[in-house]
């Protein structure tokens, strides 16, 4: 264990604010392989990626999950398409996922309940030619999303 003095006078009690609902520019800050190997697979068994998206306009951070799912290739492979059409990814070798980091799509922020609290969560991955209405990526600031009404929800959205 690590020798650590605590100082309770450095801590203060912060109150992070939801990501309202609507479509934002995302970059990609980290990828973790999720896999038996690693002993990190998710709990259904199936490998992937955990995705950490910055979100622009907001120091919040939000997870993207893509698993890989033997059970259903082919919407793994759609999830997959998404989110590289997304993000601009065009070397489909999946590797570690760690030369994804700086790469810059969009994303749906969606709102749901989780334990009696309103969350919000990554709903899908947009799709770059919808993304021309979406601010430019900036670091920071308080970039607005696009009103949910413009929006077009596609019926077909995988692992909803």
């Amino acid at each position: 264990m690590a020798n650590w003095t605590y100082d309770p006078s450095q801590y203060e009690e912060k109150h992070f604010e939801i990501i309202p609902v609507g479509d934002y520019r995302a970059r990609i800050a980290d990828v973790v392989e999720r896999c038996a190997a690693n002993k990190n697979a998710f709990s259904s068994g199936n490998e992937g990626y955990e995705i950490t998206l910055e979100i622009n306009g907001y120091n919040s951070k939000m997870w993207f999950y893509l698993v890989l799912d033997p059970q259903n290739v082919a919407q793994t492979n759609q999830r997959i398409g998404d989110f590289f059409n997304s993000f601009g990814i065009t070397n489909p070798a999946m590797g570690s996922g760690k030369q994804w980091i700086g790469s810059v799509g969009a994303v749906r922020i969606k709102h749901e309940l989780y334990k009696g609290n309103n969350t919000a969560k990554v709903a899908y991955c947009i799709a770059r030619s919808r993304q021309d209405k979406l601010p430019a990526w900036q670091n920071g600031g308080t970039a607005a999303p696009v009103a949910e009404e413009t929006i077009e929800i596609p019926d077909d959205l995988p692992f909803a």
